[in-house]
């Protein structure tokens, strides 16, 4: 026993010490520190969780702030390639917002390598004329689902992830700040 202790004082400060650093010097937002600095060493640690996306989303929920989060151009543009091969089906669904001319349709993107950790479930905003997708709309937290939304695998992380994060987390809206169309949080 004494000597997990001793593995656990000698291997948690090389943890605060590793890091991605070009994710921190990217990143526009005040540091993490103590338990939350802790946590995200933790978890970008897991070999899924690859992608500066992920990171940055990961980060933006621990600081607690709350704040809608608007994705870069590029990144936008990545889901507008990768959105199509997650389709399962064509139902897109009319939105009422104050532009008409647009619908809904729900994707999973669990199983990417790229956004998979960061927003998994979403909704895809098209335009309903050419079906361009000029933006889309995810809450990002750590919520239960009923049976059938996740694989059980990614329910399990989800609810693990829940239950270990910081109570000072907060959930936000993540999106694409589209010119005809953008959600308010």
């Amino acid at each position: 026993m004494k000597h997990c202790y001793l593995f656990l004082l000698l291997f948690v400060p090389s943890l605060l010490a590793a890091g991605d650093s070009a994710t921190l010097v990217a990143a526009k937002q005040k540091k993490l520190r103590g338990y939350r600095q802790l946590f995200y060493r933790l978890v970008t640690l897991h070999p899924k969780l690859n992608s500066p996306l992920e990171k940055e989303l990961l980060k933006h929920y621990l600081l607690g702030s709350g704040e809608t989060f608007v994705v870069s151009e590029a990144d936008f543009k990545r889901l507008q390639q990768t959105v199509p091969l997650y389709i399962t089906n064509q139902d897109c669904k009319p939105l009422e917002t104050n532009h008409p001319g647009y619908c809904g349709q729900y994707v999973n993107l669990h199983e990417d390598k790229y956004f998979g950790w960061g927003v998994g479930n979403l909704t895809v905003i098209y335009q309903t004329t050419d079906q361009t997708i000029v933006s889309f709309v995810d809450y990002y937290d750590f919520d239960k689902k009923k049976k059938g939304k996740r694989r059980v695998r990614n329910e399990f992380v989800t609810r693990v992830f829940s239950f270990l994060t910081p109570a000072s987390s907060r959930s936000f809206v993540v999106t694409y700040n589209a010119d005809a169309y953008f959600v308010k949080p």
